[in-house]
């Protein structure tokens, strides 16, 4: 029961975070379209420095941007804002869930040197914080935006590096991801917002024709416009082991993201009228070069050598390793409910049939066992290796 409620905790905050995530990138893009789509009023309106006329689902709509205000507080405004913290709490609490709850089969990376669950837990905890101070200062001290992006990227960077080295494959991707949405969701409610107060109150006081319209706040917007996509494809490249199982995972991030940025890019350019469509052939091309990166590589067998390699052999280690979850009923075993996407290696005909998935996942990726908490040795890998090379035959 224990196991069935965690899971209905996890799937209602997965389904919140999609939500608010989907709200917050949806807003997010809308309106930076819109502030690059502006174009200079026809005829002139005074104090509006941009105007958009559009149209959709039957209407004609005229937006007009007011870099100092219309000369009054509008008495209903509508602020942006509470998508992001929902995206942010509802994804701290799925870190807390899945990845803190379940730290010895989640979290930590299952080699012989993996840092304890609890210690893996405290690390986990001060990078989110501590990408969020240094990401803060490093803004501050770096005025001029080229320079600070290629620090910034450096810096990401090397941070997927790290957390590949000291947590699994799939907890890397997700804290690469959590610590770029609290940068954005910290953005927003320190920076962003504290901004657009300051501006509505010298707005009310009279003194708005000498505010600073709120420069860093529009750097900060324009920070997370460009970590958006590489945040969602941290969401999504946690689910395909081909990526983050990889030896060269940590790499495949940093080039899927960096496609992520340059299409991004394109969409900036395009909306302001100067559309550059080498950007999104860079992406493709990034992404391609990753594919061929990852591929799986061709091995030749020598003759005879997978042969002598029977099921009787590996059925031992699938028993040993892989049962506890992967069985009829793998309740007895208190991991799960269910045997994880409706897998069954207990007996020779599943076993066999899901020799190729068995193949990617504990012998090409070692992303099984999770954690390797069955600890698998590298023998009983290569043996596995050996029986699926030979045709995994069930006899």
């Amino acid at each position: 029961m224990e196991n069935y409620i965690a899971e209905w905790l996890h799937l209602v905050l997965r389904w919140f975070h999609v939500v608010a995530a989907i709200t917050w990138v949806g807003s997010s893009f809308y309106f930076n379209k819109i502030d690059r789509s502006f174009r200079p009023p026809e005829p002139p309106v005074d104090g509006v420095s941009g105007q958009l006329w559009s149209i959709h689902g039957g209407a004609i709509y005229n937006y007009s941007r007011y870099p100092l205000g219309p000369g009054y507080v509008p008495g209903q405004l509508k602020w942006s804002k509470w998508e992001s913290l929902g995206t942010w709490m509802s994804g701290a609490l799925l870190l807390a869930v899945v990845y803190w709850y379940g730290a010895s089969l989640n979290l930590v990376s299952g080699s012989a040197d993996a840092l304890s669950p609890v210690l893996a837990i405290c690390v986990s905890i001060f990078s989110i914080v501590f990408g969020w101070i240094a990401y803060d200062v490093i803004c501050k001290q770096i005025n001029d935006e080229r320079i600070l992006f290629a620090v910034l990227g450096v810096l990401l960077s090397g941070s997927v590096w790290v957390f590949f080295q000291i947590f699994s494959g799939k907890a890397a991707f997700l804290h690469v991801g959590i610590v770029m949405g609290t940068i954005m969701a910290g953005n927003v409610w320190f920076v962003i917002l504290p901004g657009q107060k300051r501006m509505l109150k010298a707005m009310a006081d009279g003194t708005i024709a000498q505010f600073d319209v709120g420069a860093e706040a529009k750097k900060r917007n324009y920070h997370n416009n460009y970590l958006t996509l590489p945040v969602v494809f941290a969401m999504i490249g946690a689910h395909f082991p081909m990526v983050y199982g990889h030896e060269l995972g940590w790499l495949a991030f940093i080039l899927i993201s960096a496609a992520g940025v340059s299409v991004r890019y394109f969409f900036n350019t395009m909306h302001a009228g100067e559309a550059r469509p080498i950007y999104i052939a860079f992406g493709a091309a990034l992404i391609l070069a990753t594919m061929f990166m990852i591929a799986p590589t061709p091995r030749s067998v020598v003759s005879g050598e997978t042969s002598a390699v029977t099921y009787s052999q590996v059925a031992d280690i699938l028993t040993q390793r892989c049962v506890a979850c992967h069985a009829a009923d793998p309740s007895k075993a208190g991991f799960v409910e269910a045997p994880p996407k409706g897998l069954v290696l207990d007996a020779a005909p599943s076993a066999v049939k899901a020799a190729q998935l068995v193949y990617q996942q504990a012998v090409q990726t070692h992303v099984m066992p999770p954690g390797n908490v069955t600890e698998m040795t590298d023998d009983e890998r290569e043996l596995l290796r050996q029986w699926i090379e030979g045709g995994a035959k069930a006899e």
